[in-house]
């Protein structure tokens, strides 16, 4: 019998992410593009992503304890990991969603 690596399991697994944004600034424009383009990309079909505006929803950012925008959580796969920032760096993205680690290439 065969057995998937931790990170074999968690690239398989679909992924639920939070993406918290401030308005339509310019930070929250390319995390948006950033993400989506992402998330077609390299977790095709395996993903739900919901953007959450942190000015219309202010009560889901403090449950969540978000500070700093543009913000984005993965709840699932656990643990529930931050990204901060316009997620422009696909290798940093994927390292902080599990999806590699340090020692790829």
């Amino acid at each position: 019998m065969k057995y998937k690596s931790k990170r074999e399991h968690v690239v398989s697994e679909k992924f639920i992410l939070q993406l918290y944004i401030t308005g339509m600034s310019e930070n929250s424009i390319r995390a948006i593009e950033n993400i989506t383009l992402f998330c077609d990309r390299y977790l095709k079909g395996r993903f739900d992503l919901q953007i959450i505006d942190i000015y219309k929803d202010p009560s889901v950012a403090e449950e969540q304890k978000v500070v700093f925008s543009p913000s984005l959580i993965r709840q699932f796969p656990l643990p529930k990991r931050t990204l901060i920032g316009d997620l422009s760096d696909t290798k940093r993205v994927a390292l902080g969603l599990g999806m590699t680690s340090k020692n790829d290439k």
